[in-house]
């Protein structure tokens, strides 16, 4: 802090009480001692200032920090709820597409089986056809 203007503080004092005061006067070394000690008063008071943002500011980071670890743990246990939903619904769809694998099996094995059953019949007819064709055949030939 700077010293106080004399010439300006003696002139305020002669306007506003109409006294007036020289740099020499006993109340000039009264004002230097408030001034000396207005100084002294305003360190301190930035110091304790001072400590009360550095701690301010250090609770701020932990809150921080601490809120941060929440979020992540919120987020954990969301991640985890979630994926424990999809595997359930992997796991639903997988059964539902077991079920419809196994009855279109069913279904294709059933036509399958018919379409074999057919498919000998008529091997089994055609070969009767050929055997009764060259038997009429070998025994024009052989006659």
């Amino acid at each position: 802090m700077g010293s106080v203007d004399a010439k300006k503080l003696t002139g305020e004092v002669a306007a506003r009480h109409g006294v007036l005061i020289r740099e020499d006067d006993p109340a000039m070394a009264l004002v230097t001692m408030s001034e000396i000690v207005l100084e002294q008063v305003l360190e301190r008071a930035e110091a304790r200032l001072r400590a009360v943002v550095a701690e301010a500011e250090t609770r701020q980071k932990r809150l921080q920090q601490e809120a941060l670890a929440w979020v992540q743990e919120e987020i954990g246990h969301a991640g985890g709820a979630l994926r424990a939903q999809v595997l359930r619904d992997i796991d639903s769809g997988r059964l539902q597409a077991r079920e419809l694998v196994i009855q279109l099996s069913q279904v294709y094995s059933r036509s399958a089986v018919r379409r074999w059953v057919a498919i000998g019949i008529v091997s089994g007819l055609i070969l009767v056809v050929i055997g009764v064709g060259l038997g009429f055949e070998l025994g024009r030939w052989l006659r």
